[in-house]
């Protein structure tokens, strides 16, 4: 069951109190006083405020709703619903924390457009193999609106940025620790099963074959040998020669798990390079021969690799990002219209390292960069420019140079060993900032964990 987004537990900076505090507790304040000059008003209906964060305030009738919520949530997943009163402290706590998120978030001017948040839910419906209009029923039926879950998805968004923009960017990996990271952890990246590409001939021998008949079929297996060693291509020896229903296909077995396969056949490749072609094996079927297409999986990792460029514009106090994305369209229609993209990498970019370069980023590897702009990158043909492309970094628009498929299993390694050491490192400095912009929050509560 698809249930709602669950908010990130970043805390942001805490923003100055509004002068305009005292009116909010007057307000407050006259309100109960209404509220119990009314006799048909009941203590149960008065909303509480359990907290003030900032200039905002946290209300009973919220707690309720997120306790709710989250208990509908934990029994759609069979998990183990905690005690009453431990639950509501929890919450309160993580809902100040969201508030300060938001509002720093407000504060810094951190937008997040409608269809990048309209593209994350559709993201969800399609993988969890829903329709929008399903996802929709399916939000709505564990008691959330379908408007406050594509709320939250926003928020969840606008946090991460904030996380990018004050914690993460400031984290740095050096060659050192990824040294020390592999010595420690040898076997940190899991191998992936093997997987092999090939091709056979098969000369059949009949189960009651006499010993004259088997050793003129193993002399016609030598001799098929013999003509791809002087060139013809084995694809073709399989046309012509093979007893196999696959021969007339040129004996292609395709991609196929090597616990899948015959032992004598992956036994028979496992020295060989691809392209080559293995001696003759016998199996109770007759002589084979196979040729090695291709590998993947194990310690080796083909992994297909884009040369990209780039311009990049970042948004500030004097652009933001509608006059940033207007620009890069103008930069974009004069490309179109025949300008070198290395060119206009070199006048507008502001991507210092690869400015110089004409934008050109070299050869990159999944991971290597932001998601979207992965993304968006993957799906380019060569030569082709993007659209305009948002990500953590600014905005940018993109072209691919050229693609390739290279082993990566040591840089693929190294990666996977940065990503660790990093993820580590950010969650020890976002615990350090937490701790510091907790300290400078404004938070009151106004209920006794007691009463809440």
């Amino acid at each position: 069951m698809v249930t709602s987004p669950k908010r990130v537990e970043f805390v942001q900076l805490a923003l100055p109190l509004r002068t305009d505090k005292l009116k909010l507790l007057v307000v407050i304040v006259l309100f109960l006083l209404v509220a119990v000059s009314d006799p048909g008003m009941s203590s149960d209906s008065i909303d509480r405020v359990v907290a003030v964060v900032n200039q905002d305030i946290i209300t009973e009738s919220e707690l309720r709703q997120e306790v709710a919520q989250t208990q509908r949530e934990l029994r759609a997943k069979g998990q183990a619903i905690p005690p009453l009163a431990d639950l509501k402290v929890n919450l309160l706590e993580s809902m100040i924390v969201h508030l300060i998120q938001i509002q720093r978030i407000e504060f810094l001017n951190i937008k997040v457009a409608d269809e990048m948040v309209m593209a994350v839910v559709n993201d969800i419906a399609r993988n969890n193999q829903l329709s929008l209009t399903q996802l929709q029923v399916e939000i709505e039926r564990t008691g959330l609106s379908f408007e406050e879950y594509v709320e939250d998805i926003r928020d969840q968004i606008a946090i991460r940025r904030l996380v990018n923009q004050e914690v993460a960017r400031k984290i740095t990996v050096t060659d050192q620790e990824i040294d020390e990271f592999l010595i420690q952890n040898p076997d940190a990246l899991p191998k992936r099963p093997i997987e092999l590409d090939l091709a056979h001939i098969l000369i059949a021998v009949p189960a009651d074959a006499i010993e004259e008949d088997i050793a003129i079929r193993e002399k016609r297996i030598r001799r098929i040998q013999d003509r791809i060693s002087d060139g013809l291509a084995f694809s073709d020896a399989a046309m012509l020669y093979s007893d196999s229903p696959d021969g007339p296909e040129g004996g292609r077995l395709g991609w196929r798990l090597s616990a899948d396969l015959p032992a004598l056949f992956v036994t028979g490749v496992s020295e060989l390079e691809v392209g080559m072609v293995s001696g003759v094996i016998r199996s109770p079927r007759g002589f084979h021969i196979v040729q090695l297409l291709n590998r993947r999986g194990g310690e080796e990792n083909l992994v297909e690799q884009s040369r990209v460029r780039h311009i990049l514009l970042v948004p500030n106090v004097v652009s933001g990002e509608t006059q940033i994305r207007q620009r890069l369209e103008r930069i974009r229609q004069r490309i179109l219209a025949g300008a070198p993209f290395s060119e206009m990498a070199k006048l507008h970019s502001q991507d210092q390292q690869s400015r110089a370069k004409g934008g050109d980023l070299g050869w990159l590897s999944p991971g290597d960069r932001d998601g979207e702009f992965e993304k968006v990158a993957s799906e380019l043909a060569v030569g082709e420019i993007s659209t305009v492309v948002q990500t953590g970094a600014g905005f940018h628009l993109l072209q691919l140079d050229a693609r390739r498929t290279r082993n990566m299993s040591a840089r693929i390694k190294r990666s996977h060993a940065r990503q660790q050491v990093r993820t580590r490192k950010v969650n020890e400095k976002y615990e350090e900032w937490l701790g510091e912009i907790r300290d400078i929050a404004y938070i009151e509560y106004r209920v006794a964990q007691d009463d809440l």
